[in-house]
């Protein structure tokens, strides 16, 4: 897919001067020099907290998580020293039914799921958009690291923001168009460091405060206790390598992911590594070069950049039976180049509840480790042909 720049492209555009914006304030620095940032600018800010689950009855004080009542008590105590409104939205409901209840679907099929994906999509900017137009506002603001491009077919994209480090552009790739119309991010261009110096300089509460851990419902990282206490019942099964030969017991195959190489409890000649988990319980164990992947499957596609209609007709036997781009398979890793075909558009339901859709074959131009099915393919245009990225599409990875 070719990309030029036209009259038509605009990056990262602000809302009007002087209009009412709504900052998803979660109580870090990144937001909180949003909503100081905006509020000098003369914007009519309005700060936001999404509480998104019970805190009190699952969470150890003594744990790090984001989304705690601290992190509320921070985003309040933020909200009075710049002067602005602030308020708490109750979205308990919809994150356990987007994010948590899907977490353990995924891993109830032998799926390794990407929560910060669906809470982006349905909650953080769902949401929080359909909030904002409850209150008449137009405009939601977060601090998220990246920004967002007007391409010439008239389509809005998610665009990798200037700090590489906190490029978050991988977790966004769920946005409907009409959520990018009214988002904008602010820190698009901007450097965590640069963020800080802005929040110490204004002397924000916030200004050192750590950044917590990724998945806010499991605070001390142990995903197999919170399944247990979400009464999954586990899969036990044995390991086994390529040929089948078994080289062992486990206890329940919703303990591992692909490309797990401790705590498998399997002495060999070699390491071993999670190549596949069947949803017979079997885990089946090869050596690190065994994890190298050239192609894979992906279905339940989201267009951004990409118009579905431009997907379609990348169809088998036709003039343009595909397409070259790059592909992100996990967050924090580097894209790499990949030719992407479609394949079919199905009604039926997937391992987490949702339709298969749309579904796309991958081929990878350069061999990538551990491909893990439930987790997220974010493709981006070749770096040849666009000034800098921005996602085409993105959806889940199914089997090889």
């Amino acid at each position: 897919m070719q990309h030029m720049p036209s009259s038509l492209e605009e990056d990262n555009p602000a809302p009007p001067a002087g209009s009412r914006v709504v900052v998803a304030m979660s109580g870090g620095v990144d937001s909180a020099v949003v909503a100081l940032m905006l509020r000098e600018r003369g914007y009519d800010v309005v700060g936001v907290n999404l509480r998104v689950w019970e805190y009190e009855a699952s969470c150890d004080p003594r744990k790090k998580s984001c989304c705690s009542p601290e992190d509320i008590q921070d985003a309040r105590a933020v909200g009075m020293q710049i002067d602005i409104p602030f308020y708490v939205l109750r979205m308990e409901k919809v994150f356990e039914e987007k994010v948590m209840d899907r977490f353990v679907r995924d891993y109830s099929h032998a799926r390794t799921p990407n929560p910060c994906v669906e809470c982006n999509t349905f909650v953080k900017f769902g949401a929080l958009f359909s909030k904002a137009r409850d209150l008449n506002i137009e405009t939601i603001a977060t601090g998220h690291y990246a920004g967002i491009r007007r391409l010439p077919n008239g389509r809005y994209a998610i665009r990798t923001g200037r700090d590489e480090r906190k490029n978050q552009a991988y977790y966004l790739y769920g946005l409907s168009q009409e959520v990018l119309k009214a988002t904008y991010f602010p820190l698009a261009d901007m450097t965590k460091a640069e963020v800080r110096d802005i929040a110490r300089r204004h002397g924000l509460v916030v200004a050192d405060k750590e950044e917590s851990q990724e998945i806010c419902f499991i605070p001390d990282n142990d995903y197999r206790e919170f399944l247990e206490k979400k009464g999954v019942a586990f899969t036990p099964g044995y390991f086994r390598d390529e040929e089948g030969r078994i080289l062992g017991k486990h206890s329940g195959r919703e303990k591992f992911t692909v490309g797990q190489r401790k705590g498998l409890g399997i002495a060999w000649k070699e390491p071993l590594y999670v190549l596949r988990i069947e949803e017979s319980g079997d885990v089946i164990l090869g050596p690190v070069d065994r994890t190298l992947c050239t192609d894979f499957v992906v279905e339940q596609v989201h267009c951004m950049g990409l118009s579905e209609e431009e997907l379609k007709n990348l169809t088998p036997g036709s003039s343009a039976s595909s397409i070259e781009g790059r592909v992100q398979v996990r967050y924090r890793s580097t894209p790499v180049r990949c030719r992407v075909s479609f394949l079919e558009e199905s009604s039926e339901i997937s391992f987490n509840g949702l339709p298969v859709g749309m579904r796309l074959h991958v081929e990878l131009l350069e061999p990538v480790s551990s491909v893990t099915p439930g987790q997220s393919a974010v493709f981006f245009p070749p770096l040849e042909t666009t000034p800098s990225d921005w996602v085409m599409m993105g959806g889940i990875i199914a089997l090889h």
